[in-house]
């Protein structure tokens, strides 16, 4: 059985996560990702890598199910345009990451290549997308963030003077590449249902996702109702928090329910607190100390083994290490164990869509820049003199 997306091509322009995280997921979903990359470009294979290998784990991970064509974009007296016009007229989607203005210089942009296929779906990911006043302005995830709120809620509010936290996870990446993902398969779809059969530009920008991400935070705001009243607001609810325990590891609580809070007042031997799950002030104070101290009476693993008797939603904080050994991880094949040309065994992430037809399988390994340039110049049409001539030229290596 075929997967969904298989007979679909996509030219992959993008760098760095968002972009290529979206393809990664194309491709696992059977689409034939090319991405056209620069040799030159510094970050083209980042750290860490293997142990022993020169293999990045990074690129191990969101180039996987891909090729590589190595071009110039900037060469184009040499032919570069040449190669990328040819490889538009046999594509279904094109999505890039360049600042807005940049595709117009390099003769990439939407209005050119939609001349050349009326098909092509072109989805453009930035910081702040098309328009507006920030619209070419440089960013990062941490500058999303900071823009749509979600680094003022990123506090400890049970701490005096808490600072907004810099999380280790790029929510505003990782989320602009699955509203990319979601805008394209839709493009698709309407691709399909109109009789001209005609694409279109989808702009995407990370800072607009990252913000229409919290809906809890702007219920709050839109209603002027005040942010003490947000469960999910900084841990200071002792039904929704973190504790320490004995051996300095930390148990998360979200019991929110009034069932699960019931459980979690009767595993932490404390029922008199179970009509006062929303008290405020001094008693709910009262109620954190109480939680807290109890918390620090027992070690995590002790916990774990309490709670597998009350279903109240407490769960021991993980390292990413910790998370990838959980059974519960292992046995939906999370992390996955694939064999590597050179670096023998690695690790990988799997996609975590399941259907009941079909797997998603990791068919090859990321490839090398350019690994793929001689077979996809023959497979749209270049004679081996001209791919020969364009090699001479310095158009790839």
């Amino acid at each position: 059985m075929s997967l969904p997306l298989e007979g679909i091509r996509i030219i992959d322009f993008t760098r760095m996560l968002p972009g290529p995280y979206c393809t990664m997921i194309l491709a696992d979903l059977g689409a034939e990702v090319i991405r056209v990359e620069d040799p030159g470009f510094v970050w083209g294979d980042p750290p860490p890598f293997y142990e022993g290998t020169s293999v990045g784990a990074f690129n191990a991970i969101l180039m996987r199910n891909k090729k590589s064509i190595a071009l110039n974009l900037k060469k184009k007296e040499k032919g570069a345009l040449d190669v990328i016009y040819k490889l538009i007229e046999t594509a279904d989607i094109v999505v890039e990451g360049f600042r807005p203005g940049v595709t117009e210089k390099l003769g990439i942009d939407y209005d050119t290549l939609s001349k050349r296929n009326p098909k092509i779906i072109y989805c453009s990911i930035t910081g702040y997308g098309q328009t507006g006043p920030r619209s070419k302005i440089a960013g990062h995830d941490i500058n999303y963030l900071s823009l749509t709120g979600m680094l003022d809620l990123n506090r400890d509010l049970c701490e005096t003077d808490p600072k907004p936290i810099v999380p280790l996870f790029q929510g505003a990446d990782i989320g602009g590449s699955l509203y990319s993902v979601i805008g394209i398969l839709s493009s698709l779809r309407r691709r399909e249902q109109s009789s001209e059969g005609k694409g279109e530009q989808i702009d995407i920008s990370l800072a607009d996702c990252a913000l229409v991400k919290n809906p809890m935070g702007a219920a709050f705001e839109f209603t002027n109702t005040p942010k003490e009243e947000n469960v999910l607001q900084g841990g200071q609810h002792p039904y929704y928090s973190v504790y320490r325990t004995k051996d300095d590891k930390f148990m998360a609580v979200g019991s929110i329910e009034m069932k699960f809070y019931t459980n979690l007042c009767n595993a932490l031997e404390l029922p008199r607190y179970i009509t006062k799950q929303y008290a405020t002030g001094a008693e709910k104070e009262e109620i954190h100390n109480a939680f807290e101290k109890t918390f620090l009476s027992k070690t995590q693993e002790e916990w774990i083994e309490i709670f597998e008797n009350y279903e109240a939603c407490v769960t021991p904080v993980k390292s990413f290490k910790e998370a990838m050994q959980d059974p519960h991880f292992k046995a939906r094949g999370v992390v996955t164990e694939e064999e590597h040309p050179s670096a023998g065994k690695i690790l990988n992430l799997h996609n975590p869509i399941k259907f009941s037809s079909k797997s998603l399988p990791i068919n090859h390994n990321a490839p090398k820049i350019g690994q793929n340039t001689e077979e996809i110049l023959s497979d749209i049409g270049f004679s081996a003199e001209k791919i020969k001539e364009f090699k001479k030229k310095g158009l790839f290596r």
